[in-house]
């Protein structure tokens, strides 16, 4: 799979959970906010209502006068507009006989009085009615607070469980395999082209994988064409300076031996130990001919060494090796060289 549609499998589940609780959360606010406001308007406001009438009827003796009629009637009308409850609209009549029998001119006061005790019962049955929705709502609120915590809080558990596996896996997901191929890019610096690099977490990586493979297995090729080339070259020449007629030294910058054939071994005196990789000028310390042949510099003067028991004049030929060290400066190719070392050719004069 590819990084894209990990990452949009990822943060996509993410966005839907997220989503999801936001909804929630919106819902039982909801919910919540419209039974409270439910619960306040119908059955506080019936509470309120019969309130008002029970205090009439408390304040004031029979015969009810005018204006104690009056606001008995407007509390006793709000109720019969706020019916909400089963049961409450039955009490809520028998109230309006009981209220019109208390009221009427031709009721004697004892049918007043039983009309009295009558509304007080069925103001009592119409709190009563309210009191236990307001129970029930304040259950259902409860209940719905109950719901709404574990729903959000399992939601919010999902959230935080699918933050922490991205957190802990896309990191590594995208930096293991780059610090892999640091690792190899590094190997590969240093000549191990056997390095091979394999990625199983996505098709990009799988890609690049595939092509840091493909340049190691180029540049290994070119490696052992390139060694191929030189340990031919260097057979080639080390069988030209045997061939060649007297002593060849040849030595590095560093004045290290780079080669020297068998006759020049002879003429300074060298035997057959190896001295490839040695220094000149430790050697010449205890080899005077060596040290002749080094610290003579100039071609028009013969040098005299010890060789076979006899002092044999030589020519010597010098030649320093210069190679280019190419620069590139400017967009522009510079061509500078430096010296690589010095090749020097004994022969003996004849007289």
């Amino acid at each position: 799979m590819k990084i894209k549609k990990k990452l949009l499998l990822g943060f996509g589940l993410l966005f839907v959970v997220v989503l999801v609780l936001g909804a929630i959360s919106v819902y039982y606010i909801k919910v919540i906010s419209e039974t409270a406001n439910v619960t306040l308007k119908n059955n506080y406001n019936t509470l309120t209502f019969t309130r008002e009438m029970r205090s009439v009827l408390d304040e004031n003796d029979l015969p009810l006068t005018s204006p104690a009629s009056n606001t008995f009637n407007k509390a006793l009308q709000k109720q019969e507009n706020n019916i909400t409850e089963p049961g409450e609209k039955t009490a809520t009549d028998s109230l309006r006989k009981a209220f019109n029998l208390v009221i009427s001119h031709s009721a004697d006061l004892k049918q007043m009085q039983q009309a009295e005790r009558n509304a007080r019962l069925q103001l009592k049955n119409i709190e009563g009615l309210n009191m236990h929705a307001i129970e029930l709502k304040n259950e259902y609120t409860h209940s719905t607070v109950a719901k709404a915590t574990l729903y959000l809080g399992t939601t919010a558990f999902l959230t935080f469980f699918i933050l922490f596996i991205l957190i802990v896996n896309f990191p590594g997901f995208i930096l293991n395999p780059l610090r892999e191929l640091a690792d190899g890019l590094d190997k590969v610096s240093k000549r191990n082209y056997g390095t091979r690099l394999k990625f199983d977490t996505s098709d990009e990586f799988t890609q690049l994988a595939e092509a840091f493979n493909s340049m190691a297995v180029h540049l290994e090729d070119q490696e052992n064409t390139g060694l191929t080339k030189l340990i031919a070259a260097e057979l080639r020449i080390k069988i030209l300076i045997e061939e060649i007629q007297g002593a060849v030294l040849g030595v590095d910058e560093k004045q290290e031996i780079l080669f020297i054939n068998h006759e020049a071994r002879k003429i300074l005196n060298l035997g057959e130990k190896p001295v490839t990789g040695q220094s000149v000028l430790v050697l010449s310390k205890d080899n005077p001919s060596l040290k002749a042949l080094l610290e003579h510099n100039n071609p028009e003067n013969t040098l005299k060494i010890k060789h076979n028991s006899k002092a044999s004049d030589f020519q010597q030929r010098s030649f320093e090796v210069v190679v280019p060290n190419l620069k590139t400066d400017l967009d522009s190719l510079q061509v500078a060289g430096y010296s690589a070392g010095t090749i020097r050719i004994l022969q003996e004069s004849k007289e």
